[in-house]
């Protein structure tokens, strides 16, 4: 891996974006810095592939962050395995190539200096979430991904609609945060440690109380259905759609609503030390209910934005329901395949629909479209190419991913 890999690839997006108000004062630094800066941080992610290919035992650097004598420890850690390589990999892939698109998109906006913060703020602070190797530090960096979502879905903040959603969106997540936090206390009272290998060892050791072991897992779930948007916290999703189609795209395609997937995969563990059978079920009735329902809201919307985000709640419905099927590694392995499947067909797509939008002033309203295939035939086709692979139609990439969890859903 490059130098200091694990610590530059969350550390660089975020010193870059407290550097912004430098750079914004040449505006072609101002453009070009984030999208730079950007594709130098998918360099260090992809750089650590390599190491992962390699076979345990993975590297796992710290620093000592936190010290009061007698009471507690913390350590600023990376855990570079293959889940969180994998995650880093997507969020600054994707991220960069957002970023690129974002120069002609976002050309002209007022208020484009916040814009690139907030941006580079977002991917950097998703990075550090997938790669906290304690609980503390992922909190952390969960609200920090929650308040670059607020700001960035509200950008264009002299419209009340995009005022609107970016307050629902942070009300919304605060019911799954509160959740999340209570479990990570508990977690910390239970082991004296916010680390994971910690509490995987409490569990192995049987020194868990069991109260705790069935109310950690509810509360971690709970967090990740408000991030995630999963039923009943669904609701923030389709109105974040005010806000532009790139914030968009990188929302639902490498961000935010990713991470509580993330966090269910990454917490796996604990479901199978409580109850496997009871948690397990309730992963797959949350996923299956949440991809049914709002499929079915995707299919009366009108807006182009919205079916798209109707779509993404669906798909996340299809994560958790491939993590809920059962206990091994391949059921983690499934889900994050259909994780990063979503992830390229969704950006493309919503990056497509930018570029109609664009094209038509603004136009969101797909009953006034038509004869696009002729107009604008690279967004077309284009588009065409998201909408196969979100269908799960072969060769392409979607087919793959569903067929999997399709496969092992008549299996179990």
């Amino acid at each position: 891996m490059l130098p200091y890999a694990p610590f530059m690839v969350w550390l660089l997006p975020l010193v870059a974006s407290a550097l912004m108000p430098l750079a914004a004062l040449h505006s072609k630094v101002r453009d070009l810095f984030p999208v730079v800066v950007g594709f130098v941080t998918a360099a260090f992610a992809l750089s650590m592939i390599p190491d992962v290919m390699a076979g345990p035992p993975y590297p796992n650097p710290q620093l000592t962050w936190l010290v009061i004598p007698g009471f507690i420890e913390v350590k600023v850690g990376v855990l570079v395995d293959p889940l969180s390589v994998f995650m880093c990999g997507i969020v600054a892939g994707i991220g960069s190539l957002i970023l690129l698109y974002s120069l002609a998109y976002m050309a002209g906006e007022e208020g484009i200096t916040r814009y690139w913060f907030f941006m580079l703020l977002f991917i950097g602070s998703m990075i550090g979430l997938v790669v906290a190797d304690n609980f503390l530090w992922l909190y952390i960096f969960w609200e920090m991904v929650g308040l670059c979502s607020y700001a960035l879905i509200g950008f264009w903040y002299k419209k009340p609609e995009a005022r609107k959603a970016g307050f629902k969106a942070f009300i919304v997540t605060r019911v799954g945060d509160v959740a999340l936090l209570t479990g990570v206390i508990l977690v910390f009272l239970t082991t004296g440690s916010f680390s994971f290998k910690a509490l995987e060892g409490a569990l192995q050791a049987f020194t868990v109380l069991p109260y705790v072991l069935s109310v950690i897992p509810f509360l971690m779930l709970i967090g990740a259905i408000g991030k995630s948007a999963q039923l009943p916290l669904h609701v923030w999703l389709p109105d974040a759609m005010e806000g532009p189609t790139t914030v968009s795209a990188l929302i639902h395609a490498a961000t935010m609503v990713k991470a509580g997937v993330y966090l269910m995969a990454r917490t796996h563990f604990i479901y199978m030390a409580a109850a496997p059978e009871a948690w397990l079920t309730t992963l797959v009735w949350v996923g299956a209910v949440t991809a049914f329902i709002t499929a079915t809201m995707g299919l009366v919307a009108v807006d182009i934005k919205r079916v798209l985000a109707y779509s993404t709640i669906s798909q996340i419905g299809y994560m958790m329901m491939g993590l809920g099927l059962g206990a091994g590694a391949g059921y983690i392995f499934i889900s994050q395949f259909h994780l990063m499947s979503h992830a390229v067909f969704k950006a493309l797509l919503f990056l497509a629909a930018g570029v109609i939008i664009h094209s038509l002033a603004g136009l969101r309203d797909m009953r006034k479209m038509g004869g696009l295939w002729r107009d604008a035939p690279v967004a077309f086709y284009t588009f065409l190419i998201g909408v196969l692979a979100l269908g799960g139609v072969p060769p392409f990439n979607g087919f793959w991913s569903k067929d999997l969890i399709f496969a092992a859903a008549l299996e179990t």
